[in-house]
């Protein structure tokens, strides 16, 4: 248990019972799972991929974009994951409807551009057309196909398409049309994150990077915090992410990562620097003077008495709660440990929700169309913007590739925190030496410890999908994995 843990759990105040997200404050253990070792070869090996392919891609669901880019009848967006093309438009009956973007003719790729408006989907290749409900409006010269000599069957050549579902403003699909309903899928964790309005919130950027490692390299790093002391040296300023709460829930998981406070694992943790105050305190915490600097040299008080900075994040909750009836913000429906912390969720099997109470980053890991030695790794800024504030413009998206050079600082410059940005590259820095390392006939597999318990749990629920005891319509029970 973290010493802040410890500090959580002797507040005096709101017990937390009444909100949608139950916090994480006092631990709920999870089932042990085993310490079996996990192989490399899952990693590189081009079967255990089409394995993949087969039993978890084409049977899960997987998160598009926001719904509302989707803002009138016409308006398309397209999604690529490993080997196929979707595309996603608004008909104009309202209904968001979702197809492979290919042309039932020759196999061409029927949308060439990311996004855009189209009254009909037209290949450009011999001119087929398309209605935007997917139904088929014109074979060119059909007097050419002896197959159409009693009739061209309209049925059998609309467009294939897949099951679309919107939870919370995001838009989602699955391959599989007999697939079960999303927000059972979701299950409780999604019930828990209907709690931040993300209906409500903006899409800042997205932007994605190729990254030359597999997938779940990309998700095996974003899904535990003991490397942080280590890899991470702004984050251990400005958070805690030793020894945090895990909890499993059916084939999801979630963790808790502590905000506005100073890591256990530094020595000196109640003075004020620079990165701790621009990170830890607000505005209303910093206080006002006519001397730019004097703000920025201060401590924060209470009654008089200097605040530790590893402490600031309790005062900083009870700032919050004493002014939830005056904001925008979803703070009521917050439980304390949401109004401060970081509510770190993942949606098996590619999806992470990493969420405060003004706004968040999802990270999506996506599979390359043929080499599981590469990947693309998707990430969404989001921010509850001040009502009446207008959004602003988003950045063009854009695939940056690990070849080229990537600056991290430089892409996200004006929507993501420099020493944030600096923390997806310290990540990414460590994909090829892990592709790298995982194919060494040294490596005997990665050996787990209990802060990587999602990283276990991820990879069970792999092996379960592949082995069809794991299916959307049978799925482990959520309080499976919980004692």
């Amino acid at each position: 248990m973290a010493d802040i843990e410890k500090d959580f759990l002797g507040r005096q105040g709101d017990l937390q019972t009444k909100y949608k997200a139950p916090p994480f404050v006092p631990r709920v253990k999870n089932v042990d799972l085993g310490t079996e070792s996990i192989t490399g070869e899952r990693y590189f090996s081009p079967e255990v991929m089409q394995k993949e392919w087969e039993n978890i891609w084409k049977k899960t669901w997987q998160l598009v974009h926001r719904a509302d880019v989707l803002d009138e009848a016409g308006v398309f967006y397209t999604y690529e994951l490993g080997k196929e093309s979707f595309v996603f438009i608004r008909g104009n009956d309202d209904k968001i409807r979702g197809f492979y973007n290919v042309c039932r003719h020759r196999g061409n790729k029927l949308c060439q551009l990311s996004e855009g408006y189209l009254q009909q989907f037209s290949c450009p290749y011999h001119g087929w057309q398309w209605n935007i409900d997917g139904s088929l409006k014109k074979v060119a010269d059909p007097e050419f196909f002896r197959q159409f000599d009693n009739g061209i069957p309209n049925d059998e050549l609309a467009l294939v398409p897949v099951q679309v579902d919107i939870w919370e403003g995001y838009l989602w699909f699955n391959m599989d049309t007999n697939a079960g309903p999303l927000k059972e899928y979701l299950g409780d964790m999604g019930v828990h994150l209907e709690s931040y309005d993300f209906e409500k919130s903006t899409l800042v950027d997205l932007q994605t990077f190729e990254w030359n490692g597999n997938w779940k390299h990309a998700w095996d790093a974003f899904n535990e915090s003991y490397h942080f002391a280590a890899l991470h040296p702004n984050m251990v300023e400005i958070g805690e992410g030793h020894d945090i709460p895990i909890e499993l829930y059916g084939v999801h998981s979630r963790m808790l990562n502590y905000n506005r406070t100073v890591s256990e694992v530094l020595d000196e943790r109640d003075s004020w620097t620079d990165l701790r105050r621009r990170f830890m305190l607000s505005a209303e915490m910093k206080g006002t003077s006519p001397d730019p600097d004097a703000v920025q040299s201060s401590v924060p008080e209470k009654q008089g008495k200097p605040i530790p900075a590893k402490d600031i994040h309790l005062h900083e909750i009870e700032y919050r709660r004493a002014i939830e009836d005056e904001t925008t913000l979803p703070y009521k429906q917050l439980n304390d440990e949401q109004l401060v912390h970081q509510y770190h969720y993942s949606f098996f099997p590619n999806t992470t929700f990493t969420q405060s109470a003004d706004g968040g980053a999802i990270f999506r890991y996506r599979p390359h169309a043929s080499d599981p030695g590469k990947c693309y790794f998707d990430l969404f800024i989001v921010a509850i913007l001040p009502e009446g504030t207008e959004a602003p413009e988003r950045p063009e998206h854009k695939v940056h590739r690990y070849d080229d050079g990537i600056d991290y600082v430089k892409i996200l410059e004006g929507t993501f925190d420099p020493a944030f940005a600096e923390v997806v590259g310290e990540d990414a820095s460590n994909m090829p030496t892990l592709q790298f390392g995982c194919q060494s006939d040294s490596f005997k597999g990665s050996i787990l410890g209990e802060q990587e318990l999602r990283l276990r749990h991820f990879h069970q629920m792999i092996d379960g999908f592949i082995a069809g005891t794991i299916t959307t319509k049978n799925l482990p029970a959520q309080d499976k994995f919980l004692r």
